[in-house]
């Protein structure tokens, strides 16, 4: 099953019945870091693969679990692809990715637009689950420079319980 359909049906089921809670996003400190983006554009379209962690904060509301995945995909404006847990934790947490459309610039630039979200049941309260969602802007560097390390910070946190 694909990760969007997934998503989008656990979210839809849940908050059928449920209570839905959105949270300021810039008022927890909860970032993850990118490391290794790779990201390039062919005849067949535009392509990513990276690495994501998020460390654990046991203490911020909610607590957030620590996570590492390693995430590739292709397609601009593609459905979430789901990334590959690359860590021993045992958390549920899921983690997905996909690319954003993209504008080149007047120079001819052209910028990688990530979205990420992360989804796991709470951690001390098995009836309620969270989404974290963010962005972040990079570089096609595939042929041109050097693996890029960057943070994203989520912009968007939706719970149901």
């Amino acid at each position: 099953m694909r990760a969007d359909i997934l998503l989008t049906a656990l979210a839809g089921a849940s908050s059928a019945s449920a209570m839905v809670m959105r949270i300021a996003a810039e008022s927890m400190e909860y970032d993850w870091a990118v490391t290794g983006w790779s990201a390039g554009c062919a005849r067949q379209g535009c392509y990513y693969d990276f690495n994501i962690t998020g460390e654990a904060n046991l203490t911020s509301r909610p607590a957030t679990p620590a996570f590492k995945a390693y995430c590739a995909g292709d397609g601009e404006g593609s459905p979430y692809r789901l990334c590959q847990r690359i860590d021993e934790e045992d958390t549920d947490a899921i983690v997905v990715a996909k690319l954003l459309p993209s504008n080149t610039t007047t120079n001819g630039t052209r910028h990688a637009k990530i979205q990420v979200s992360l989804r796991y049941t709470d951690l001390y309260s098995s009836t309620t689950w969270w989404n974290f969602t963010g962005r972040a802007v990079s570089f096609y560097n595939q042929f041109s420079a050097p693996l890029q390390n960057f943070t994203i910070t989520p912009t968007e946190i939706t719970g149901v319980a």
